[in-house]
């Protein structure tokens, strides 16, 4: 599947040009073909040379960003093995989900596959088994370290902060509406989840969520809990007016009590940065909350 330098040039568009071309003197070389995992590696100093649709990663507010130069390596599970063979990469980064790939991935490179979501799997305690392990990999232990250590500093500081609101005992539902009849709901195994129980605040959703850790639920559902405050974490445009004029969401205890707070969109997969930033934002729009 090697292809000559001559063809591999012509054969690729000029982003892949550029990405070689500035990762020529640094290495490891890797591709990584995860939005979750890329956040991981680029937040202990590695840039990828290629990864699975950029734009996507951006679209996905990916944060730490991600270089223009970087290549882009096709679809998540339909990948460009000739835009991959041509990086050279040292190493490629997927999940279990590539599983069908793997065979065609090991012939351009050894192939690395890094669980963050699965039945059994709680995620934050996987994110950052996943960053200790790339960063081993990757011969980044001191970065990882530093990451680490900013991460726990982080929710130490926010946990802090949300003192005041952990006296109410109040429980939180983590939701993305969908619609005016349709909620997702991030359950205890998610990363947010994860988060939410780092801070000592319980999570008001009982019922089942996916190995992902969210699970679409009916707004009736959302009951059960009728001391819980509810945060909304990203309300896509249109759905804040469809809920304005639903008389079911308007019925629930925490929006009859006056009891929802909104913080701006994240990644519901991610890395430490994520988990990070959900950490500040949840601060933000709980800390001043009274019982």
């Amino acid at each position: 599947m090697r292809l000559t330098a001559a063809a591999a040039t012509l054969a690729l568009p000029a982003g892949v040009v550029r990405a070689q071309a500035s990762a020529r003197a640094s290495a490891p070389k890797i591709v990584v073909l995860d939005w979750p995992l890329t956040e991981i590696v680029l937040s202990i100093g590695v840039v990828p040379v290629g990864v699975s649709r950029p734009p996507w990663y951006r679209m996905l507010d990916g944060n730490p960003p991600l270089p223009d130069s970087v290549a882009d390596t096709g679809l998540l599970y339909q990948p460009n093995f000739e835009v991959i063979d041509a990086l050279k990469p040292d190493l490629i980064v997927v999940t279990p989900w590539h599983a069908p790939l793997m065979s065609l991935l090991q012939r351009i490179a050894p192939t690395h596959v890094v669980p963050l979501f699965g039945p059994g799997i709680e995620v934050y305690p996987a994110v950052r088994a996943a960053t200790r392990e790339l960063a081993q990999r990757l011969d980044r232990a001191a970065a990882a370290d530093a990451l680490f250590a900013r991460a726990d500093a982080a929710l130490e500081h926010a946990s802090q902060r949300l003192a005041r609101f952990r006296a109410t005992r109040r429980p939180v539902y983590l939701l993305h509406p969908i619609d005016d009849r349709h909620i997702s709901v991030f359950g205890k195994n998610s990363l947010f989840g994860g988060v939410l129980a780092q801070l000592g605040i319980d999570n008001a959703w009982r019922g089942h969520a996916d190995p992902q850790g969210a699970t679409q639920a009916d707004l009736a559902a959302l009951v059960q809990e009728g001391e819980a405050e509810a945060v909304v974490i990203g309300v896509p445009p249109g759905v804040a007016m469809q809920l304005e004029q639903s008389p079911v969401w308007h019925a629930l205890p925490f929006v009859q009590r006056d009891r929802v707070q909104s913080i701006a969109p994240l990644p519901a997969l991610g890395g430490l940065t994520t988990s990070m930033r959900f950490a500040n934002a949840l601060a933000d729009a709980l800390e001043g909350v009274r019982s």
